[in-house]
């Protein structure tokens, strides 16, 4: 691990204990109190693309309910291009940089958030228990659905049956005090004309006529057990090409050179171009007719704009279903201990599954 990474991991839990001490360990109540008047509130969203993918549709759904308050989002350098087209958010950059990462205390202390929401389901974040105290925020939210390691004075109810990350995001911020509507969810990624110029020049030289009838296939994972290996997507190129549909390759840019080498060897397959960023990923993905995909964030990018996906899975996680593809049609396909075992017939044959039902929709694949 790198040095400055492991200076603010032991400065945080150093500054949580201390924090712990003073604040107290005072009853907490399952909701900020309706009625009460929240000038500003601070959402902590500070780890990967699709953690904040899945809570953004709730995150502008608090901007509707609360209309005067300003809403902050604490973000990670991964995740904050998501924002960039977000004006009426305030994001506020993470880093575990150390000059960063005070800096970002120094921006939450300065927003003066009535409440300061922890939005990680799994545990207690010693992040954001550190910017609400140091933000001074009256009022701090967690999920009670673990162990109560920290002091957090609102702990809001959540079901005992495993849920979406996302339908437990909706559940967490009607801990504000006011109900947060499911109905007409604002999904979609934000693009400019960057980067739907970029797509448009992708199909313009790839052919207009396959723009929304391509299936696209995701090659890169962050965590090797999410990765599939490339002998498994050549081959699943060459039955799509038999098949009569066009798949497009996408990478990140470091693995760009693979995916031209696939595409060359299997006739008929497109290599996406190298995306400068999140953005450029998602305006092609948008004119995806489907989309397959090891856990990775542009699962939930495929899903915000109601592109049927194939996810592949580790079934062993705890997590799980927490990320599967949301509101979405889809297919999940299970690995034993990691995405590599998952047989190509059995993806192919959950292309064929999805290509039906979609196609009973009156969508061509």
């Amino acid at each position: 691990m790198d040095m400055a990474g492991n200076i603010e991991r032991a400065g945080r839990r150093l500054l949580a204990g201390a924090m712990r001490s003073i604040r107290g360990s005072s009853d907490a109540v399952g909701s900020i109190p309706a009625g009460t008047r929240l000038r500003s509130i601070l959402l902590m969203r500070w780890d990967a693309v699709g953690d904040l993918m899945v809570c953004l549709p709730w995150f502008r759904k608090t901007r509707e309910v609360f209309p005067r308050a300003r809403v902050g989002i604490v973000v990670s350098r991964r995740n904050r291009d998501l924002l960039k087209y977000e004006p009426e958010f305030t994001a506020i950059l993470y880093d575990s940089e150390p000059a960063t990462y005070l800096r970002s205390l120094l921006l939450a202390r300065r927003f003066r958030p009535n409440a300061v929401v922890d939005t990680r389901m799994h545990y207690d974040s010693t992040t954001s228990f550190i910017y609400g105290v140091v933000s001074g925020a009256e009022w701090m939210l967690s999920a009670d659905n673990r162990t109560r390691r920290l002091p957090f004075n609102v702990r809001v109810p959540m079901p005992t049956a495993r849920m979406h990350n996302s339908d437990m995001t909706r559940l967490l911020l009607c801990g504000l005090g006011r109900d947060i509507p499911d109905a007409d969810l604002d999904r979609e990624v934000r693009l400019s004309t960057a980067e739907l110029d970029f797509a448009d020049g992708f199909w313009r030289t790839a052919g207009l006529r396959y723009r929304g009838r391509t299936v696209g296939i995701n090659i890169s994972a962050r965590d090797p057990l999410h990765s599939w290996p490339l002998a498994g997507v050549r081959e699943l190129c060459t039955l799509l090409v038999g098949s009569g549909r066009k798949p497009v390759l996408f990478s990140v840019p470091s693995e760009h050179s693979e995916v031209t080498a696939l595409a060359v060897a299997v006739p008929g397959t497109l290599a996406a171009p190298p995306c400068p960023g999140i953005l450029h990923a998602a305006a092609l993905i948008r004119d995806m007719a489907m989309f397959v995909t090891p856990d990775t964030g542009l699962v939930h990018v495929a899903s915000s704009y109601g592109v049927p996906t194939v996810g592949l899975y580790v079934p062993n996680e705890e997590h799980l279903p927490l990320w599967f593809p949301w509101r979405v049609e889809n297919e999940v396909l299970m690995g034993e201990g990691a995405v590599s075992s998952i047989a190509v017939g059995d993806v192919m044959d959950a292309v064929e599954r999805l290509s039906c039902r979609t196609r009973a929709q009156g969508t061509e694949i």
